[in-house]
């Protein structure tokens, strides 16, 4: 109450002292007004709550600017990632962002990741379990219920089944003894009448007994049947994962006149945004992280994959097919596999990469420097060449005209092999190993 309604009150009530509801104190006409601690606690919680978010909040540096920490100005909750007012940009003006949400630069954006399914970001608030979800708990959830309510609607069924049954037989039990007590109160009198009730009462009781049991039974049996329907429901979504993994995506056929060789891509260093084909010379970016098993040398943050075997003298030339947005890329296998900035090939000093935005920009990428190319690429396939003696690393068109792209100059002091990034879902970024030399 306002200070005004409260003098209101007083002037038209009639019982004096009055009782506060709140603290159960007495006081009459004259109302010594005191702080609500309470209200001032729940206040002083808001504004420190509110400073901590604005702090954490210019904590937060763009992802995109690894040398210096620049202020993020918005966080890309489908990319995940921090950006600055430059390298928002693109969110803001192409076209192939469209629908990537846009929000204040956030400090917990790692903490908002399902704890269940590690790639997923909790989007949804489920009210009866009161917490955030994700899109496969939702999916998962949605199971369940439906589920649950097939199970109840069994039990119904099962129910009213069993009433019909008891009402029939018991109807069956009254017309077979009707007989009996007729003949009993003929020969035997009231205690014979007596002893045939009792002797039905019996049975029924046993009947009870019986169909209780039974029902005991089938709900353990329904129970089961809700067990094994949830492990079946498990169990496709592991097979679905499986076959993805064996079958993410047509494999590109090549031709007779390509060399098949011994080079594939490494399964075991494939991040779980990508998906291999079967000869594992194919890779394509793929929208839902796959259930590949654990693996140390796996890129866990960066959406890349690793060929093998290496080799560590000689001349060497891989020709790669590669379309949407990609890094065509040569590189050490001690490469950086688990470190968000770290790993992407040309931001360190193990890798030298090409990249193509997407839009038909050409980037050379080592140790962090970012070298744009003039002119745009013609053609799909990228042939990457390696010359241990005279250290030279090049990147040129494998068409007819063979354009060199860039050339790197470099004392490669390990063995090098293959590497392939893939960025974007919508359009479809893929990559295959099309020829070794």
């Amino acid at each position: 109450m306002c200070a005004d309604c409260l003098t209101n009150l007083l002037d038209h009530s009639t019982d004096v002292p009055s009782r506060c509801p709140d603290c159960r104190a007495d006081f009459g006409q004259v109302v010594q007004f005191q702080k609500s601690y309470t209200l001032a606690s729940i206040a002083e919680d808001f504004r420190l709550s509110k400073r901590r978010r604005d702090t954490q909040a210019e904590c937060v540096y763009c992802d995109c600017c690894p040398e210096i920490k620049t202020p993020a100005f918005k966080t890309c909750l489908k990319c995940e990632v921090s950006l600055c007012r430059e390298h928002v940009k693109d969110h803001l003006e192409l076209r192939v962002f469209t629908g990537h949400p846009l929000v204040e630069p956030l400090s917990d954006l790692l903490e908002r990741k399902c704890p269940q399914h590690q790639d997923e970001v909790l989007r949804y608030y489920c009210s009866s379990s009161r917490r955030y979800i994700c899109n496969m708990c939702a999916l998962e959830s949605k199971q369940l219920n439906a589920a649950s309510d097939a199970t109840a609607v069994m039990r119904r069924q099962l129910t009213e089944h069993m009433d019909q049954h008891f009402r029939l037989l018991r109807e069956q039990i009254i017309e077979s003894t009707n007989p009996v007590h007729s003949q009993h109160e003929r020969r035997r009198g009231h205690l014979d009448r007596l002893n045939g009730v009792t002797v039905v009462l019996l049975f029924l009781w046993f009947i009870v007994l019986y169909y209780a049991y039974s029902y005991s039974v089938e709900n353990q049996t329904l129970t089961e049947a809700l067990e094994r329907q949830q492990s079946r429901v498990h169990h496709i979504y592991s097979s679905i994962a499986e076959y993805m993994v064996d079958h993410p995506m047509k494999s590109r056929g090549l031709s007779e006149t390509e060399d098949e060789g011994a080079v594939m891509l490494d399964m075991d260093t494939a991040s779980r945004l990508l998906g291999l084909s079967a000869n594992l010379r194919t890779a394509e970016r793929v929208k839902a992280a796959l259930h590949y098993p654990h693996s140390d040398g796996r890129f866990d943050e960066a959406p890349q994959v690793l060929s093998t075997p290496c080799f560590s003298s000689g001349s060497h030339v891989w020709e790669v097919e590669a379309e949407g947005c990609w890094d065509v890329a040569l590189s050490y296998r001690s490469v950086q596999r688990k470190s968000r900035n770290n790993s992407t090939f040309g931001h360190n000093a193990e890798s030298w990469s090409l990249a193509h935005s997407g839009q038909g920009e050409l980037f050379a990428c080592h140790d962090k420097r970012i070298t744009a190319l003039s002119g745009s690429l013609q053609s799909s396939r990228i042939a990457v060449e390696v010359n241990f003696e005279q250290g030279r690393i090049t990147f040129s068109t494998a068409d007819s005209t063979k354009t060199l792209l860039h050339e790197f100059k470099a004392e490669l002091t390990q063995p090098v092999c293959l590497g392939l990034g893939l960025y974007h879902v919508d359009p479809p970024s893929r990559a295959s190993i099309v020829k070794i030399s």
